[in-house]
């Protein structure tokens, strides 16, 4: 319970606000990139017979399209640091100044995209008083 609260204050602090993406998310995005880096870079791993329509759709795609195959899983890596780029710049906009919390955005959002930037783009800070 003490963690909690420790957690609930320290989100008061806009210095230091994090927030962890939603679990369902961060399974599918892990779960997807991982499947496609193996498609990727070990294909022989796969069990394509075992996958069903998702084994043959992606021994489909190694047979006939291996370079755009190729390319597609580059460009969601890309995708993705250009996410986690993007998440510094919005901690800095946000007034998330904090160099640990920043880490953090930066490493979720170059995990999962954006399921955690989205948390970061709808983030409004409280208004400074006068």
């Amino acid at each position: 319970m003490a963690s909690r609260s420790a957690t609930a204050a320290r989100s008061q602090n806009p210095a230091t606000y994090f927030r962890r993406s939603r679990p369902f998310f961060l399974v599918l995005i892990a779960a997807a990139m991982l499947y496609y880096g193996c498609a990727v870079l070990a294909p022989s791993i796969i069990p394509y017979d075992g996958l069903g329509p998702l084994g043959r759709f992606t021994r489909y795609l190694q047979v006939n399209h291996r370079t755009v195959f190729h390319a597609g899983y580059a460009v969601a890596w890309f995708i993705h640091i250009g996410e986690a780029c993007l998440s510094l710049w919005f901690c800095n906009k946000k007034g998330i100044t904090d160099s640990k919390t920043q880490l953090l955005w930066f490493v979720q959002t170059l995990l999962f995209g954006f399921a955690s930037l989205y948390f970061l783009v709808v983030y409004k800070p409280p208004k400074k008083t006068q």
